[in-house]
């Protein structure tokens, strides 16, 4: 009887700490992602550098993470709101720059860059953005750029970007 009692205390103890620790450790585990873009070993500046998960939670897809290069070419993804970083993990990565007809660059999101590859009007010449740097890496169905990152500080994730613009 004794034996009995003790199990059942020990099994409610665990289920009470794996609900505590789980609903304590959601949220709290972050990360923050710095590096440089080169294009053809030259820093790009004004690139929009934009981080996506590649995992669901709770069967929704999460937000994606942006950065605008400085003129050096550097990026940093330090906070996002409220929280001190964005969630660790495997994330696939977009880069892209483009210049509208006006000569000023245009930040499109990576469904606008999609959109725009499959219906032709990267060209510009339909008075469309003009890409900037190789279309390869603009877009989540078409870029080889990826990086996982823990928790803490992910400094060097560098992004070395080859081919022709356009």
């Amino acid at each position: 009887m004794v034996s009995r009692r003790w199990m059942i205390q020990i099994l409610g103890f665990l289920t009470l700490t794996t609900l505590v620790v789980g609903c304590g450790n959601k949220g709290g585990v972050y990360a923050t992602v710095s590096g440089v873009v080169n294009h053809n070993g030259t820093p790009v500046e004004g690139a929009q550098v934009i981080f996506h998960p590649t995992v669901e939670v709770d069967g929704k897809k999460q937000s994606s993470f942006a950065a605008l290069t400085d003129s050096s070419g550097k990026y940093v993804i330090a906070s996002v709101g409220k929280e001190p970083g964005i969630p660790p993990g495997l994330y696939k990565v977009t880069v892209a720059k483009t210049q509208g007809k006006t000569g000023v660059a245009a930040e499109l999101d990576s469904g606008q860059l999609d959109a725009m590859a499959s219906d032709g009007g990267t060209s510009g010449k339909s008075g469309g953005p003009i890409h900037l740097l190789p279309r390869e890496y603009a877009t989540l169905g078409s870029t080889k750029l990826s990086a996982t990152l823990q928790e803490g500080k992910n400094e060097n994730v560098n992004f070395d970007l080859k081919g022709k613009a356009g």
